[in-house]
């Protein structure tokens, strides 16, 4: 069994709280309040290779804590909270919302985070949505 540290059990806790709380806020908050919090529009971050810990620790503990919600953890509540725990560390990063068509012709949506070159949340199927809009 790993043993982990105190950084990675508060992060994950970090994760986890923050998963249920973002679920409330995409609920009961307009997506115009929460999109003017996100960062700027149509803007993206740097693609260079970022090498970072904490990067690595908050892609795993938001992944940890995603098995463990009380709810339906779906892709634009785990995006807002890496976004959010990014920003509290000082790493720039941007989130993607895109659509795309389904078998049935319908409309559906996806949001992905991405930090330098790597996807932090929402990488499953992200090639097929086309960006609408980017918040850096």
């Amino acid at each position: 069994m790993k043993v982990y540290s105190f950084r990675e059990y508060s992060c994950f806790l970090e994760a986890w709280v923050l998963l249920h709380l973002m679920k409330g806020v995409i609920l009961f908050v307009p997506f115009k309040k929460i999109a003017s919090k996100i960062g700027t529009i149509q803007k993206e971050s740097d693609h260079q290779i970022v090498e970072s810990k904490e990067l690595d620790m908050v892609w795993r503990s938001i992944h940890r804590a995603n098995r463990f919600t009380i709810h339906k953890s779906v892709c634009y509540d785990q995006a807002l909270t890496a976004k959010l725990m990014l920003k509290r560390r000082g790493i720039v990063s941007t989130l993607y919302f895109g659509l795309s068509k389904d078998e049935k012709e319908q409309m559906i949506a996806h949001s992905w985070v991405r930090c330098g070159n790597k996807i932090v949340t929402g990488k499953s199927g992200m090639e097929r949505f086309t960006v609408v809009a980017s918040f850096t």
